[in-house]
């Protein structure tokens, strides 16, 4: 019997710059590239692009009970909400996307659109998970959620509130004011006159997440 050997794929850890494409890269600060979870499994071509980038089962649906509230319950006539990875320019080199924003309506109406990223900050940002690869920019998830909504809020957008699943926590951070950590079960209060528990939102649509 002839021994036939086999030569196994060596999965990288560490690519160039210049070797990882634009279309992995999920959000830019001051210049430094910040790329999408799973990111080398796409360069070790283990996934696609689409993989990556495509929502989990969780998020999906988080997002969908997170819209059907906002559309049913805030003012029409007063907001406009987004979803799908808004981009935001902050500032030269610094871009970030987020999962849901609102906007004043007015403030959409006056605006000019130059087919970029929004350049004028939402009121609201509601973020589900992270979605960026964090271990090449060197800090921990904590530090990245802190740094981003530190740089939203100083982009001008009012309250950020995020929705952790593997915890089941939320963390709002409102302008001016301490960021409050609770669970799912908790309300949130938005807009300062909407209130909702995402825990009573999954339960009224019969997902037990």
């Amino acid at each position: 019997m002839v021994a036939v050997s086999t030569k196994r794929k060596r999965i990288r850890t560490k690519f160039a710059k210049h070797e990882i494409p634009k279309s992995l890269i999920y959000e830019e600060y001051d210049g430094k590239p910040m790329y999408y979870r799973g990111y080398k499994d796409v360069l070790n071509q283990l996934k696609t692009k689409e993989e990556i980038k495509g929502e989990s089962d969780t998020h999906a649906i988080i997002i969908g009970v997170l819209m059907k509230y906002l559309l049913k319950n805030l003012d029409e006539d007063a907001y406009f909400v987004i979803t799908k990875e808004v981009g935001f320019h902050l500032k030269k080199l610094s871009n970030v996307s987020s999962d849901i924003v609102i906007y004043e309506k007015a403030a959409l109406q006056n605006h000019a659109f130059k087919d970029k990223y929004f350049e004028i900050p939402p009121l609201a940002v509601i973020e589900v998970d992270i979605q960026a690869d964090t271990t090449d920019f060197g800090i921990s998830e904590m530090d990245y959620y802190g740094i981003k909504t530190k740089k939203l809020l100083d982009f001008g957008v009012q309250e950020v509130i995020w929705f952790f699943s593997g915890t089941k926590q939320q963390f709002v951070s409102r302008a001016g004011q301490d960021g409050i950590i609770s669970t799912w079960e908790k309300n949130v209060s938005l807009l300062g006159k909407y209130h909702f528990s995402l825990e009573q939102l999954l339960q009224k649509e019969g997902f037990k997440l």
